[in-house]
């Protein structure tokens, strides 16, 4: 498949390095001479220096062979143009970041069958809906769920008093089907074996059904608390967003913002939320504010120092748990060093997202997890007379993946490999980046 990627800033880069390593043939356009060098000389693309609203660049871009462009710029106008045009030139598929409110909100605009941009992506919409997931899970670091919301991965971080602790995963019981896809340990990803253990301060990828996954976690000793009340710092895009989906549970919520403008713009439509003018670093303010009794601290300003900061502070003072969004990738490895509990990026939320778009067909669903580390795929089994009616440990599955669950007629499975698969299955594989094209090869 012949992707035209407009735009090398971080989205851009990292959506070139996934579909390349799945060898697809790859353009980036970038009208940044910095960025261009950085894209051409650390991945394997063809880079074009110029701008995506240029027909003449395009056409050397190959535009009226591309099955797929992806406008990712700054420019929200700039994306929704080169899709526009893109589609003048037969391009099938088109997708573009728009992260104007005043755009990504217009149901007229963004429903009208002129645009015809098939998917607008909106990065702060994206990670606010992730923020979300994790306050109705607050002891993960991350949770995905899959099969019409019947299978759920959690991201959890083993305690020093748990259960688990030192055992080998082969020697794990409790009367609940699960299973550990992946560790991370020291930054390395891991696909672990019936011997392997469970060390102190891993990262565990656990799947189990999300009916049974509260008792998976007691087993593993973590117990799920819930969340009654959150401060946000922060009263931007994400901040607005997240506020506006607390505003449909029962969980107390405040904005702390430092522009007394913005104050009143979003004071404007939330209406189930304080907002407070003020300044985050302030312990004075956090401290009148509660945030000793407060069960989760969000940052969300556009600063990750500043987030880091104050998260850290928010820590000092009491706070049950922090999420802080992290736009520099080099900042992620150190949130759970420093004591942060959760970081999200916008940036890896939203190549994930695309990507579903993407690997759209007999994929369901994409998540990237392990700050991109892995990705777990759901997929629908196709009718291959070399893959269904066998067990699964007589299938040669690719290396650096595996399979995690299996939805079938309303029912969800954790295969061992004594199962098997039919035609139309729905399946859940976790799998390393360097496995994924040989997975979907594959099921092909």
């Amino acid at each position: 498949m012949r992707v035209i990627i407009i735009g090398a800033g971080k989205v851009g880069y990292n959506l070139a390095q996934t579909l390349s390593m799945e060898n697809h043939d790859v353009v980036v356009i970038e009208k940044n001479q910095d960025r261009f060098k950085v894209v051409e000389e650390t991945l394997d693309v063809r880079a074009i220096l110029g701008t995506g609203a240029s027909s003449e660049i395009l056409e050397e871009a190959g535009i009226r062979d591309a099955n797929l462009l992806i406008a990712v710029t700054e420019s929200d106008e700039l994306n929704m143009i080169a899709c526009l045009m893109a589609k003048e030139y037969g391009v099938p598929k088109t997708v573009a970041r728009v992260r104007n409110p005043e755009y990504a909100d217009n149901h007229i605009l963004t429903q009208s069958s002129k645009l015809n941009i098939d998917l607008l992506i909106n990065p702060e919409k994206v990670t606010a809906k992730e923020i979300f997931k994790l306050i109705e899970v607050p002891e993960a670091i991350d949770v995905e769920y899959f099969a019409n919301g019947k299978i759920q991965l959690l991201e959890l971080k083993i305690k020093d008093d748990s259960p688990i602790l030192n055992k080998h995963l082969k020697d794990i019981s409790m009367p609940y089907r699960f299973l550990i896809v992946a560790i991370l340990r020291n930054e390395e990803m891991i696909i672990p074996h019936g011997n392997d253990q469970i060390l102190k301060d891993d990262i565990i990828f656990i799947l189990a059904t999300t009916k049974d996954m509260i008792g998976v976690e007691k087993n593993i000793g973590i117990d799920r608390s819930k969340t009654d009340n959150v401060i946000i710092l922060g009263g931007g895009r994400i901040g607005y967003y997240l506020a506006k989906m607390l505003e449909t549970t029962k969980v107390s919520a405040k904005i702390i913002e430092k522009d007394q403008e913005r104050c009143k713009q979003i004071a404007k439509d939330l209406n189930n939320v304080m907002i407070l003018y003020g300044d985050g670093t302030d312990i004075d303010l956090l401290k009148e504010e509660g945030v000793q009794n407060t069960d989760l601290f969000i940052s969300l300003t556009d600063d990750d120092k500043l987030n880091l900061l104050v998260s850290l502070l928010a820590k000092h003072l009491g706070v049950k748990k922090t999420i802080a969004q992290i736009r520099r990738s080099d900042y992620l490895p150190l949130v759970e060093r420093v004591g942060i509990d959760v970081a999200v990026s916008p940036r890896i939320l939203t190549t994930a997202a695309i990507l579903k778009f993407i690997r759209k067909g007999k994929i369901v669903s994409v998540s990237l997890i392990g700050g991109a580390k892995a990705e777990m795929i759901e997929m629908i089994v196709p009718d291959n007379k070399k893959i269904v009616n066998k067990y699964i440990k007589d299938l040669s599955f690719p290396k650096g993946a595996l399979i995690g669950a299996i939805f079938r007629n309303e029912d969800v499975l954790i295969p061992s490999g004594n199962d098997y698969l039919l035609p139309r299955d729905r399946i859940i594989v976790f799998t390393l980046p360097k496995a994924i094209s040989k997975v979907e090869a594959f099921f092909s």
